[in-house]
């Protein structure tokens, strides 16, 4: 049984790095990145060890091994996360239990505008379609399709809609 995909994700959703996770269950790193590669197998009580940090039951992490998650989504899987007059955001890759970046697609209404100050890690939007100017903190600049921004924690982002169509933007925060 491979586990070691399993565990560098509960490892990542946890915020923890391969030092900080050997460190806290008394581990070498080494072990750690073995593990996660699917190199070695742990004994119970080394995984009981890893799995403590993480939080997690040896129960809760062996019962779901066989399941898998959906790897193929349509429009139709898509979500309404947040809607408003002027924008609609959605989730096009529905909550999976061990998601890793958060996929979004934004559609803002022609001349609107959307504000937000970036609460994830870090994260990026690709422009589908049309004209927009993007503000990421005191920098801003116009973009068209194709054209691409990146932004960490702490940025504020402000997004308008120059054109009289809707624009379309991918955003991907991780």
């Amino acid at each position: 049984m491979l586990i070691g995909n399993k565990l560098r994700r509960l490892r990542k959703l946890r915020g923890l790095t391969i030092e900080e996770l050997a460190d806290n269950s008394e581990i070498t790193k080494g072990f750690i990145s073995q593990l996660e590669r699917d190199l070695t197998v742990p004994s119970v009580t080394t995984l009981k060890q890893i799995l403590d940090v993480l939080g997690v039951e040896m129960s809760a992490f062996f019962s779901d091994m066989s399941e898998t998650e959906k790897k193929l989504f349509t429009h139709t899987d898509r979500i309404v996360n947040q809607e408003n007059e002027y924008y609609k955001i959605e989730n096009i890759i529905p909550k999976m239990k061990y998601l890793e970046m958060e996929p979004l697609f934004l559609t803002i209404e022609p001349h609107s505008k959307y504000d937000t100050e970036f609460g994830e890690d870090e994260g990026f939007g690709f422009i589908v379609r049309g004209k927009v100017e993007v503000k990421v903190d005191h920098e801003k600049k116009i973009m068209n399709r194709g054209d691409c921004f990146y932004i960490f924690f702490d940025n504020k982002l402000s997004i308008k809609n120059l054109a009289g169509k809707s624009a379309e933007i991918l955003m991907v925060n991780y």
